[in-house]
């Protein structure tokens, strides 16, 4: 074979391989193709300098990645807002005429996949780059993965400059054979596209279709999707145009109506005014385009035996009953396992092992059993353990709370949660400190608190499963990264029951220190604004508890170096109290909250009397409607939409 046979071969490949896994319609046995594509592999072995860059045979993966480089989006990857039913529909259709007054509306629905957004760019018609939503705007750069997808193609048929944006997602036929290992099918493409190995992530035998095309001079989607396909995209399937409401409703309940019949996993119709121009005029908020919205379908529900309660075990010690289910089939995926949320839901359902229950699957969520159907003819009650599950130490139940604990601080439960919580990103921020590494840690006794992470050697980490010296030093050296850290994150990592990152916040700001802090009183704390009774009872507990203060001073010998981060100051909003509700359009509420800070205010997290000022932005909820209620009685609360808190910041 000669170079010109060689590129007319891997040109034919590429053919049947869109034919098959784009079409669904294949043109030869597939004997025939492994023995072209033997002949392919055969070429590029001889003579590794002529390697097309569009060769199938590039598709089972490159070297693996030592870790994802950052991907700035040009252009924001925003997610949907939501609606449940008809006059949620309705309040959007209305919302749109009302912003485009006298326009013939035109809108497209299209299936809503139950899979993770990428981004995906190329150049002269070659695919160069592609990358996860992340948070909108920056994600992460998974181009390898992403090219062992045989349904996306490497060379369009036209040599344009495009972005495109779609759904990787992973068949329900795929799934069965893989379902004995995973929960449910998004879980599977979301982990196998964030694989550093892209040999593995083309195992996994991933899909996607396209979804969105940034491309000038096509006037709508629906003339988009036609210019998708023709440069050889699997574009997403059926999709229904309509202009009443009534139509967009139709659309959505036929959409409904074909879900068990499609070969992949949807929660919803997705729906779109189809006018590019209008919906450069309908413009967006800092989350979601304001011309689409997403209509969620009622979420998922099945009728099985509750075979027995077990109890799980949490970071702060709580036990957690979880209802074992004969395995049953909901929305593709075979359930086995139920939340029971604790003993009061218990009762107050009725539940009893042996009942047949109704549960209930949304989203990633894990089931939630709802009700007793029907009795079983031996049931038997359940009750909470009077000793823990994992350690034999006796059950306390704190006299006002739901909650039955296991009070033992070295539990090895609760010690994997609470480093689990230590290394989250909203904490110390360890990254590659997940959950299978760090039972092995614990197992090992290699780990017993937080503080035992600061004395783990390179050696140590490598022998780990799935560890190798690349990534044990990656996680030194964050480990080592962490010992900076403000005094809020500190106080968060610490996993102290009820204290959340605001609260933590709050604590910083009024003890400045971690001496001051783990020093503090009841009287102190209940003294300190927003931090009520549980909050102050709670820390009580941890700061009287030896172990608890035997962790920080650990972590402080080991290096650790809380400081408190002062991000208030003296101005124009100095003494007031503020609270940020709703999704703002020229901002984040994170950064409205910043710059409320910066100029002397101070955030509360609930509507009160003590509250100068509510700013509302879109979606605001029940907080401007408690606003406007005590407005009634004594009209305290000064309420700002975005526009007028700009312009009081800028006075």
């Amino acid at each position: 074979m000669d170079l010109a046979a060689y590129q007319a071969l891997l040109k034919q490949l590429n053919t049947y391989a869109y034919q098959y896994y784009v079409q669904d319609q294949p043109t030869i046995p597939d004997a025939e193709y492994d023995r072209y594509y033997r002949e392919l592999l055969a070429f590029e072995a001889e003579n590794p300098s002529l390697l097309d860059p569009d060769s199938p045979t590039l598709r089972v993966g490159d070297k693996p990645l030592s870790h994802f480089e950052p991907f700035s989006h040009a252009r924001p990857l925003g997610s949907l807002g939501n609606v449940f039913s008809f006059d949620e529909l309705a309040a959007f259709y209305k919302r749109i005429e009302k912003d485009l007054p006298g326009v013939p509306l035109s809108f497209t629905v299209e299936p809503k996949i139950d899979g993770l957004a990428v981004a995906l760019h190329y150049k002269g018609g070659r695919f160069v780059v592609g990358a996860t939503r992340g948070d909108g705007s920056t994600g992460e750069n998974v181009t390898s993965n992403l090219r062992t997808i045989r349904a996306l193609p490497l060379m369009l048929t036209q040599n344009v400059d495009i972005e495109v944006r779609g759904e990787v997602f992973i068949r329900r036929s795929v799934f069965e054979t893989l379902s004995d290992r995973y929960a449910n099918p998004r879980n599977v493409a979301a982990g196998s596209l964030r694989q550093l190995d892209p040999a593995i992530t083309s195992q996994r035998n991933l899909d996607v279709f396209i979804y969105q095309g940034l491309y000038d001079g096509i006037a709508g989607h629906a003339e988009m999707l036609a210019f998708l396909k023709s440069l050889g995209f699997p574009v997403i399937p059926t999709v229904f145009q309509g202009s009443s409401l009534y139509e967009l409703y139709d659309a959505c309940t036929k959409i409904r109506e074909l879900q068990s019949q499609y070969d992949w996993e949807i929660d919803g119709a997705v729906i779109k005014v189809d006018s590019f121009s209008y919906q450069a005029a309908l413009g967006s908020t800092t989350k979601s385009p304001r011309w689409a919205t997403a209509y969620k379908f009622p979420s998922a529900q099945a009728v099985t035996v509750l075979e027995d309660i077990v109890v799980q075990v949490g970071r702060t010690g709580v036990l957690t009953p979880v209802g074992i289910l004969k395995p049953v089939k909901v929305s593709g995926v075979v359930v086995q396992r139920a939340t029971l949320h604790n003993m009061e839901e218990i009762e107050r359902k009725g539940v009893r092992i042996g009942d047949k229950v109704l549960i209930q699957r949304a989203g990633e969520v894990i089931p939630e059993i709802l009700e007793t159907v029907e009795r079983g003819e031996e049931t038997r009650f359940f009750s909470m353990p009077t000793t823990c599950p994992v350690c034999d130490t006796p059950i306390v139940n704190v006299e006002g709370e739901v909650a039955y604990r296991c009070p033992n601080f070295f539990c090895s439960e609760q010690v994997k949660g609470r480093l689990i919580h230590f290394a989250s990103r909203d904490a110390m921020d360890i990254a590659g400190l997940g959950f299978a590494l760090v039972s092995q840690l614990v197992d090992q006794n290699l780990v017993k608190t937080p503080a035992d992470l600061y004395t783990l050697t390179q050696a140590q980490l490598e022998v780990m499963e799935r560890m190798g010296a690349k990534s044990a030093d990656n996680l030194i050296q964050g480990i080592q990264k962490s010992k900076s850290c403000s005094l809020s994150r500190f106080i968060f990592a610490l996993a102290i029951p009820f204290v959340g990152e605001h609260a933590a916040e709050v604590l910083a700001a009024r003890y400045q220190t971690i001496e001051a802090f783990r020093t503090a009183t009841f009287e102190d704390l209940v003294a300190v604004h927003e931090i009520g009774d549980k909050i102050a009872m709670s820390l009580m507990t941890a700061l009287n508890n030896a172990d608890f203060q035997a962790l920080i001073t650990s972590l402080l010998a080991s290096g650790v170096s809380p400081v408190h981060a002062d991000v208030g100051g003296q101005g124009i909003f100095q003494g007031k109290t503020w609270l940020v509700t709703g999704t703002l359009s020229s901002l984040k509420r994170h950064e409205a909250e910043a710059l409320i800070k910066s100029h002397g205010g101070r955030l509360l997290s609930t509507v009160s009397k003590t509250l100068d000022y509510l700013v509302v932005g879109e979606s605001p909820g029940s907080k401007l409607e408690k606003a406007e209620k005590l407005n009634k009685q004594s009209g305290v609360v000064q309420i700002l939409n975005e526009e007028g808190f700009l312009a009081l910041l800028n006075h």
